[in-house]
């Protein structure tokens, strides 16, 4: 599969719209986590410090936001977090990519519920983060629905 049918793919999943009802959500965010938690944290680091750059600094702060709020909503403390992950900064405004991409390994880690909520919320970052990305999410959603019809 080439780049752009992946990302067609990737695309018609993540899609709300009734003529896509045959794409299954559910098992996009659930091969999307779980592709995401197998990565090795150098390749999973580079690709969400690359994806963070490459996105506007107004969606920077609602994906921070986001993650910080379930993060929160979820008993964990953003202080601690911040203290655990080695992050020099919490405010969405000033965070660099290395910081968001140590939040983010931090809660695929040790809170990959709350990475799942931000997938679904946030499809776009997971594509932002390159097709190798998006092709190993896709082939955990494959083997996911192949399990299912086998079934």
């Amino acid at each position: 599969m080439d780049d752009r049918e992946a990302n067609k793919y990737y695309d018609r999943f993540a899609s709300t719209d009734p003529k896509d009802r045959e794409f299954d959500n559910e098992a996009l965010y659930e091969g999307a986590t779980q592709h995401l938690g197998q990565l090795p944290g150098d390749q999973f680091n580079q690709a969400t410090q690359q994806a963070y750059e490459a996105t506007p600094p107004q969606q920077r702060t609602g994906l921070i936001q986001d993650l910080l709020g379930a993060l929160q909503g979820r008993g964990v403390d953003p202080s601690a977090v911040g203290a655990q992950a080695g992050l020099r900064s919490l405010d969405p405004n000033a965070m660099s990519s290395s910081d968001f991409a140590r939040l983010a390994d931090y809660t695929r880690q040790n809170h990959p519920d709350v990475m799942r909520q931000t997938v679904q919320q946030q499809p776009w970052f997971l594509k932002a983060m390159g097709n190798p990305i998006v092709l190993g999410a896709l082939g955990m959603v494959a083997a996911k629905l192949l399990r299912k019809k086998m079934a």
